[in-house]
């Protein structure tokens, strides 16, 4: 008979270099970005293309949220901002309940995390001292026209402008939406893949 699993041998909480190197990387990549794409185009400059006329960078700050949802209303940011927190603290929960083995989970809440962190870095600047307004910079355009055969409306022409935070949590969020990835919401002692065990296996465990 094999002893029942150490839950430390399979649940290491934060302690994953990969994992915490994976969401430094990602707010890096957002913040230089930001940085570097309104110091060199300017904030409201014509668009600067990069591919064609559909992908080009344009620069904007939004009080709103992803997208520019809520961009008109003054209030949104500071409750974004609370939002953002709590989404950080009850996401980063999450990471902690995650087997290692979930990889494709903790890659997910790893996307998730690093696009609330990134967003929420602008959104301090209202009240901590580093450069900003409190407004999320964002500076991705993708303008790609409706084609002839499309019959609906066409998100795309224009799409709203966003920035690479704003991907990973798109990103991050179509993976859970559509079963690619599983996330585990009560820390078990033993790995699992995201499916229910067989009943051979639930039996062995008797």
């Amino acid at each position: 008979m094999s002893s029942k699993p150490n839950p430390a041998d399979t649940i290491s909480g934060l302690k994953r270099p990969w994992f915490v190197l994976f969401v430094v990387a990602l707010i890096a990549i957002d913040l230089i970005s930001k940085s570097w794409v309104f110091d060199s185009v300017g904030e409201h400059a014509p668009r600067q293309l990069l591919i064609g006329e559909w992908l080009s960078f344009y620069c904007i700050r939004n009080a709103g949220g992803i997208w520019g949802l809520g961009n008109d209303s003054s209030w949104v940011t500071p409750i974004l901002t609370v939002v953002r927190m709590i989404a950080v603290v009850a996401l980063i929960m999450f990471v902690r309940k995650q087997h290692d083995s979930n990889r494709m989970g903790l890659f997910t809440l790893g996307l998730l995390v690093a696009g609330a962190i990134g967003n929420l870095y602008d959104n301090l600047s209202a009240w901590l001292p580093w450069p900003g307004d409190g407004k999320v910079r964002d500076f991705i355009l993708v303008d790609i026209a409706q084609p002839s055969w499309w019959p609906i409306g066409w998100p795309l022409d224009p799409f709203p402008v966003f920035n690479f935070a704003d991907a990973c949590i798109s990103v991050g969020f179509l993976l859970l939406i559509t079963g690619l990835s599983r996330l585990h919401f009560q820390a078990s002692d033993e790995p699992s893949n995201g499916s229910a065990g067989s009943p051979a296996k639930e039996e062995a465990k008797k």
